[in-house]
């Protein structure tokens, strides 16, 4: 059953306050008609030192698209190594199965219920990531936000674009970078 690419998601980053860039990253690479791959990455600080690590990280994801979310976490370890590190949190959406890992403070849920995310720092101390696979439905909202935001307990209304701006506002430190990543599927299986 294909869903169709009709996929609403979003990223919202606000740096530190008065730094030129921060080191809180989101992509979202569509695959195909009824798929995504979703990263959001919080390299270790903030400012200048913490964008060249969120930087890495991105290339590393851009170069393996195709990768399981566990496979990529290692992967994001190897090209890690030797820089302060990051939390990184990985979805992978095909059709209505989301597979997820996590490595570190990036939180993960999907309707607001929490998603397993590992202890560690992806290239400095990652422990081997846990794979769980979880229902996405029809206008359910995977959301993943970084340690700069609060766990909220509702989500607004409005496109992912506006959740995921409202969410930072709301829940975003004044102390720290803040990102959040929203997405979902609009309509119901064609």
């Amino acid at each position: 059953m294909e869903l169709g690419n009709d996929m609403d998601w979003a990223v919202h980053v606000r740096a530190y306050p008065g730094a030129p860039r921060g080191g809180d990253a989101g992509i979202v690479i569509p695959a195909g008609d009824d798929g995504a791959l979703a990263v959001l990455i919080d390299a270790a600080g903030h400012g200048l030192a913490a964008y060249v690590v969120a930087q890495k990280a991105r290339e590393t994801v851009y170069a393996h698209p195709d990768a399981e979310p566990d496979e990529l976490l290692q992967r994001l370890d190897e090209r890690l190594r030797g820089t302060t590190g990051a939390a990184v949190s990985i979805g992978r959406l095909r059709g209505r199965e989301l597979s997820f890992a996590g490595v570190g403070n990036v939180q993960a849920s999907v309707s607001l219920r929490p998603l397993l995310v590992r202890v560690g720092i992806v290239g400095v101390r990652m422990r081997q990531p846990k794979i769980v696979r979880v229902a996405l439905e029809e206008k359910a909202w995977f959301i993943m936000h970084t340690d700069g935001v609060s766990s909220p307990d509702a989500l607004p209304g409005g496109s992912a674009k506006t959740v995921a701006a409202a969410l930072v506002e709301k829940f975003g430190s004044m102390s720290d970078d803040a990102a959040v990543l929203a997405l979902r599927w609009r309509r119901s299986a064609i």
